[in-house]
């Protein structure tokens, strides 16, 4: 009920801004104060960024692997893009491991350790390419410790809307992740809401989840996962189209637009980072992967829909980047801690409101009214931010009921 009349309300909304609107000429993306999603649940944000991997040939190449885990871990970026300020300023290239001072991080049967090495700008040489290249996140199976990839974003986030053009590819014993993240010390305090893709199972199986999905006693909750198929007999080997819609009520996944998961129970409701990560330590969860197998999830652009909850300084940003932080629910040992700082909480008002749905295809920003001058407009957090006219709730509200 309450999402229909979300529905309903958007729909009001975009008819009543729409109406006598003109797009301002020679507007920039940039001069975008809100974005607005489609999908089961649209929602309002502040912020947009857009990584394509696409069309990096000067940047590209296919490291050697690095057989020893201090040296993997401490190895340069494979490429001068990581450098770059659209990457570093928002991704951090991760290189801790899973050993502890006790052994290795519960579930594991030998070391994992993630590597700079292991993530790079790929040329594309399938027969008929869809793109000169892509970024690839490799793990690799090596005689004494696997190697894992990992990136994490440098801010949290209150809510966003994420998707990323990929495919997974690869020997049995690796999984392929994107996840927002909470750490804790507890694992019953974890928030997480993630897509996994484990190479050991068929190829059109995906898992969606608001974790924890168990309790350390052993208890599973049925109601935070979907485990599933994709849409269209699609396939995780093929190029697909992620989403994950990450709201104050609910947690939606897509594939190629085609809803896929739902999950309303254990929504996260703390600012959290953005994670991509290829891993495998030979536990149940992942497999074993055997020696010297490999597998990859390849990646030709990552666009995001967001509003920053933190913002941290540049020595903050390094502790950070020094370890990920904490527990993760297949690690209960500690990796160091998270710095918690001060939540900043800046109005969000909109005078222009644009859209990453309305084509264009990736990274391509639509006008949907409002300009850059206008009387500015605040967005609330609940109800979907849809508080903007008056004129909106009438309408949207005597739709309602006259639907009911």
């Amino acid at each position: 009920m309450r999402s229909l009349l979300r529905l309903v309300v958007f729909a009001a909304t975009t008819f009543a801004q729409a109406q006598n609107e003109v797009q301002p000429e020679n507007w920039e993306a940039d001069q975008c104060d809100c974005f607005l999603t489609d999908g089961v649940e649209p929602e309002y944000y502040t912020e947009h960024a857009f990584w394509d991997f696409r069309s990096l040939s000067d940047y590209a190449g296919v490291p050697d692997i690095i057989a020893g885990e201090n040296s993997s871990a401490e190895a340069d970026f494979t490429s001068k893009y990581f450098k770059k300020k659209e990457w570093k300023d928002f991704w951090g290239i991760q290189s801790w491991s899973n050993r502890r001072s006790n052994g290795l991080a519960y579930g594991a049967r030998f070391p994992m350790v993630n590597s700079p090495n292991n993530i790079y700008i790929q040329p594309n040489d399938d027969k008929n390419p869809a793109s000169d290249t892509y970024l690839t996140m490799r793990t690799n199976r090596l005689r004494t410790f696997q190697g894992a990839s990992e990136f994490d974003s440098l801010d949290h986030f209150q809510y966003l809307s994420i998707r990323f053009l990929g495919r997974t590819r690869g020997e049995p014993g690796a999984c392929m992740a994107m996840f927002t993240y909470v750490p804790a010390d507890e694992i019953k305090n974890i928030q997480e809401a993630d897509l996994e893709m484990l190479t050991r199972e068929d190829t059109d199986r995906i898992h969606y989840t608001n974790h924890p999905g168990y309790s350390i006693e052993g208890e599973v909750f049925p109601k935070a996962t979907r485990n599933t198929t994709l849409p269209d007999d699609l396939h995780w080997g093929d190029w697909v189209e992620h989403r994950l819609d990450w709201t104050p009520t609910q947690s939606i996944w897509y594939a190629n637009g085609i809803e896929t998961a739902n999950i309303a129970f254990q929504v996260p409701r703390d600012p959290s980072l953005m994670i991509f990560n290829t891993w495998g330590d030979g536990g149940v969860w992942v497999g074993n992967m055997t020696l010297n197998g490999e597998a990859y999830m390849q990646i030709q652009w990552i666009e995001m829909v967001y509003n920053i909850s933190e913002t941290e300084s540049d020595s903050k940003r390094k502790r950070h980047l020094d370890r990920r932080s904490s527990l993760s629910l297949r690690d209960f040992g500690p990796q160091g801690k998270l710095q918690r700082h001060k939540r900043d909480s800046p109005e969000n008002e909109c005078r222009m409101v644009c859209s990453i749905d309305e084509g264009g295809g990736a990274g391509a920003v639509t006008w949907l009214w409002g300009n850059s001058t206008a009387p500015r407009v605040f967005v609330g957090e609940s109800f979907g931010g849809a508080v903007i006219f008056l004129t909106a709730w009438v309408i949207g509200l005597t739709a309602f009921l006259w639907y009911v």
